[in-house]
């Protein structure tokens, strides 16, 4: 993953879990809407720390590296 598309989709899902807490802040313990606001905020966070942990690979060596087990085969199939 690119590290600006990265940076750019966390910083969305932290708007978007910025808004719905304060959301999750106005219902009332224990309610159904409570309790689904919750679960969709948990969900984010899980969203975020999963995007953080994706490893940032420049492009330029994400699509070298297909060529090069291209050309390697190629070496392989041709002896």
């Amino acid at each position: 993953m690119i590290a600006i598309e990265r940076d750019t989709r966390i910083a969305a899902q932290r708007q978007l879990l910025h808004e719905r807490s304060q959301t999750l802040a106005n219902l009332p313990k224990g309610s159904r809407p409570h309790a689904r606001t919750l679960a969709e905020c948990e969900d984010i966070s899980d969203e975020i720390d999963r995007l953080k942990r994706c490893i940032d690979i420049p492009r330029p060596v994400a699509m070298a590296v297909p060529t090069l087990l291209a050309v390697l085969l190629l070496a392989l199939i041709s002896r």
